[in-house]
């Protein structure tokens, strides 16, 4: 009888909608570009309030930042409790074209954040290009508002998953050992030896938008010198996540040892982003 009920109650936790909160986007001081999405949102979502998430995000210290690892992830949406939330940053710049003349360039970086896992599952950046200030703002709000339908597929998919329940596999588990942390390897561990060094590449998004971020990725780095899963767990959005996942899985290394023999290991690697001068 008690298992009837704690599967009943898993079902109904799993019909009752998700909690999005889409919290105030840094740029964005009146709240244009935010107020559509969350219109979008509350039609298809339970959506936190937006003066609830406002002041539980300033309670626990956010200000606006978007580089993010995944616990400083977790701890926001716990504090604003909802199970997904939406934020990001606007701006609206003038720029000089190739012939002198101006226009207004309007862009927008949207991050999509699982709380339970503290996990980006999506990232959009919508632009517009208009002649005007006004106008560019105002196709920046239609883009902004569009793009909520691939958010709500993206939190359904990630709900689905969430919900699965884990895989069942006869194959044993690779041994590989942690070098994550400096100086808490396993004894006689000896880290692998890379032969080049590779840097990413800084994307057009993120010199649009003066992006400067550190993404940290954890990578298993096997015993046949091919590089394993990699896992983001410090995103910085505008395409430099899938460029550092990009790069990482390029690397050439002569595999860790122990005891002389070739073992895998689970590393940090980080890659710092700076805007070209």
């Amino acid at each position: 009888m008690k298992a009837a009920g704690a599967v009943l109650a898993l079902l109904l936790a799993a019909q009752s909608p998700a909690r999005v909160a889409v919290l105030d986007l840094a740029g964005d001081e009146g709240g244009e570009f935010a107020a559509p999405l969350r219109a979008a949102a509350a039609g298809a979502a339970a959506l936190v309030d937006a003066g609830q998430a406002r002041a539980a995000a300033r309670g626990v210290g956010y200000s606006g930042g978007l580089n993010l690892s995944r616990e400083e992830a977790r701890a926001l949406g716990m504090s604003v409790g909802c199970d997904f939330y939406v934020l990001g940053r606007a701006q609206v710049t003038r720029r000089l074209g190739a012939h002198d003349e101006t226009y207004y360039d309007a862009l927008a970086g949207l991050f999509v954040v699982e709380t339970r896992r503290g996990r980006l599952i999506r990232f959009a950046c919508p632009r517009a290009r208009a002649a005007g200030e006004a106008e560019a703002r105002a196709q920046l709000t239609a883009l902004i508002k569009d793009e909520w339908p691939e958010a709500a597929a993206a939190i359904e998919a990630a709900g689905r998953e969430l919900s699965a329940p884990p895989e069942l596999t006869a194959r044993a588990p690779e041994e590989v050992y942690d070098l994550r942390e400096a100086g808490a390897g396993p004894p006689g561990v000896r880290p692998p030896v890379f032969y080049q060094r590779l840097k990413p590449d800084y994307t057009e998004e993120a010199r649009l938008a003066g992006v400067a971020a550190i993404v940290e990725l954890e990578a298993v780095f096997g015993a046949d010198g091919r590089v394993g899963e990699v896992e983001v767990t410090r995103w910085a959005g505008f395409g430099l996540d899938e460029a550092s996942v990009a790069t990482a899985r390029q690397l050439r290394f002569k595999p860790a040892e122990r005891d002389g023999r070739p073992v895998s290991v689970r590393a940090l690697v980080r890659y710092q982003f700076r805007q070209p001068l």
